[in-house]
């Protein structure tokens, strides 16, 4: 199973705790049935047939913890979902390092230079800089200096990387990824959502066969 995999220049995604595979899904249908199977290829059959006809309910017993480092950017879009839980670091009690998401001259639209991202950086190092000088004039006990880090931290821009813990049932990852893996999604989440769509095809074949099947296809022929 896919562990981590690296996103963007800095950021990742860790897949640390899993509740739950496809053999969950098919119990908590029969359980209303009483019913118990062996036969997998009629398992798989329930599991697709469940993804054709938006029956839900019961992927929510199947359950991810993921680990993530991002742009605050990012987070923000990403925290939207929220049918989820989020744990994210706080500026308050640590300082952030300077860690800034830096796009690849590649996905900027025309007309931009390589002027233009050094000024990019220029400005965000500059920011940092500030940042830093007057987080560390902080004098006085924790409270004041856990005080001069909330004022401060509003020169961190978006693009200063950030992470947070995302606990999140199947069902709900898979709307995350209906959305955020569609091509009008902003590039820089698509490449998130498409490293934890790789972990959960590991976690849940079967499941994720039916979902690219009969909700991904149709999302892409909708376009």
């Amino acid at each position: 199973m896919i562990a981590k995999q690296c996103v963007l220049d800095k950021g990742f995604v860790r897949l640390i705790d899993q509740m739950g595979s496809d053999r969950r899904v098919v119990e908590a249908v029969r359980v209303s049935t009483g019913t118990v199977s062996d036969d997998p290829e009629r398992d798989r059959k329930l599991i697709h047939f469940l993804i054709e006809h938006g029956h839900g309910t019961p992927f929510e017993k199947v359950v991810f913890e993921f680990h993530v480092k991002c742009p605050l950017f990012v987070a923000r879009q990403w925290f939207r979902h929220r049918i989820g839980s989020f744990n994210e670091r706080s500026a308050r009690y640590r300082r952030f390092d300077e860690e800034y998401f830096v796009p690849d001259f590649s996905t900027l639209p025309e007309g931009y230079t390589a002027d233009d991202l050094a000024a990019y950086n220029e400005a965000l190092h500059h920011a940092y800089a500030t940042y830093e000088r007057l987080v560390a004039k902080a004098s006085g006990g924790p409270e004041q200096r856990a005080r001069a880090r909330e004022v401060w931290r509003g020169l961190l821009g978006t693009s200063f990387y950030t992470e947070f813990f995302w606990t999140v049932n199947l069902r709900s990852l898979m709307n995350f990824l209906k959305l955020r893996m569609h091509p009008t999604a902003q590039y820089e989440i698509r490449q998130y959502a498409e490293a934890i769509a790789a972990m959960t095809r590991e976690a849940v074949p079967i499941s994720y066969e039916a979902f690219e099947r009969f909700v991904l296809s149709r999302e892409a022929g909708s376009i």
